[in-house]
């Protein structure tokens, strides 16, 4: 399912000094976005916003808000008579029409570097912040999500890296335990929001097709539910995973109690931090195993989009574009790649470098060319992953038979369905 690998290539853009009356820059992000471009103080050259402030004379103040926050915050900040940012960052299940509709259009003339610099970008993000054929942001940042997992602990309960997703589900059993202090330790753990339609599609199922399809009531989804539901009164998921966030699974990772999560690529980075995490040296990796044997599952791809705010100062619009074009560019797209940024262009995965300096590549490799939604975009995407959370955590804990939860969530989801704008 190569939905995001696609043909690219480009040249760099172009990228404007603008000492004169030089703008100050508010980018609406998350901290993931300014650790990319800021880089490690201990890496020379890896302060991409150092040499892009010098070069130009444009200062980026950054307001970054936390993952929960951020999509309220920002529909907030568009739909105000004027916004503070003159950037905003935009995760790619985000993008309905009415949030496109509140952004600024780039223009490219057809031939000029400038598009052919965006040709260089995977087609398929692209189209995610297109609008009426008009591009309302550039993508910058991939977030391929792969498995993470505790070495140690697969290495004490002998257990091999999984070929399969029936393996990976079995060895989530077998990673599950107490440690001599006392502590559960779980084989996986969920964000329930978006891992338990990653599970259920990694065994054949759905919830809500690309062309909206209502499938959740499937023989391949109940299933999943069902193997989910035998992993909970087994002790392999935490007791309280349905009240997990990505902050709390992490958290467990670090900690050493629990075997394996889903994130994305990046975090093997974060898991090896000895600063912030009793694992580090020891979290390994894999891309996420399909059934049949040598083959990858659908793997959830968050991307991430720059652009300008329709309600954003006026003044400043050049000197965002100015940026924008930066963040996209090959040499900065290929350091943001080694500072943990996740790759938006096919020249930076080839890259000698990149695939040298990123031990987790092939994985992110096969998290692209197996690339999925969760759910197909439009205004009522949040409303039907709700509905779906909620029938699917009740059948997982026992609160209601799995027959009865996916009927319930087909009903409620073909009607949100149903009443789509688009249509």
């Amino acid at each position: 399912m190569r939905w995001i690998l696609g043909a690219a290539a480009g040249i760099g853009f172009a990228i404007t000094a603008v000492h004169a009356d030089a703008a100050t820059l508010r980018v609406f992000a998350n901290s993931a976005h300014q650790a990319a471009l800021q880089g490690n103080p201990k890496v020379p050259g890896s302060n991409l916003q150092e040499k892009f402030e010098k070069d130009t004379g444009i200062t980026i103040d950054w307001e970054t808000v936390p993952w929960p926050q951020m999509q309220q915050n920002l529909l907030r900040a568009l739909a105000s008579g004027s916004s503070q940012f003159d950037v905003v960052m935009i995760e790619s299940s985000w993008p309905s029409r009415d949030v496109l509709d509140k952004l600024v259009t780039f223009e490219a003339p057809a031939g000029s570097p400038e598009a052919k610099e965006l040709d260089a970008i995977f087609p398929r993000m692209r189209a995610a912040y297109t609008l009426d054929g008009q591009l309302k942001g550039i993508p910058i940042r991939s977030n391929p999500q792969i498995v993470h997992y505790n070495k140690a602990i697969f290495e004490a309960r002998g257990i091999q890296e999984p070929k399969t997703f029936a393996d990976l589900l079995a060895a989530a059993e077998k990673a599950s335990f107490k440690r001599d202090d006392g502590a559960p330790v779980y084989g996986l753990a969920l964000k329930p929001d978006e891992d338990i339609i990653a599970v259920v599609k990694a065994m054949g199922g759905n919830v809500v097709t690309d062309d909206f399809a209502v499938v959740v009531n499937s023989a391949e989804t109940k299933a999943a539910l069902e193997r989910l539901k035998v992993l909970f009164e087994k002790g392999a998921i935490p007791p309280n995973f349905f009240s997990m966030d990505a902050t709390s699974v992490q958290t467990m990772m670090r900690e050493g109690l629990v075997a394996m999560s889903l994130f994305g690529d990046n975090y093997f980075n974060r898991f090896n931090d000895p600063a912030s995490s009793r694992i580090a040296g020891k979290a390994g990796f894999f891309a996420i195993p399909g059934t049949p044997p040598q083959t990858y599952a659908p793997a959830k791809v968050a991307f991430w989009a720059a652009a300008l705010p329709k309600n954003g100062r006026p003044d400043n619009q050049d000197a965002a574009k100015t940026f924008i074009r930066y963040l996209a560019s090959a040499a900065v797209q290929l350091q943001m790649a080694l500072n943990g940024n996740g790759p938006v262009r096919a020249d930076t995965l080839r890259d000698a470098a990149f695939l040298k300096g990123a031990p987790y590549a092939s994985a992110s490799i096969a998290a692209l060319d197996n690339a999925t939604q969760p759910l197909p975009i439009f205004e009522g995407t949040n409303q039907v992953r709700d509905i779906f959370v909620k029938e699917a955590v009740a059948a997982i804990i026992g609160k209601k038979p799995v027959d009865e939860a996916l009927k319930t969530a087909e009903t409620d989801i073909k009607a949100i369905v149903d009443k789509r704008r688009d249509r």
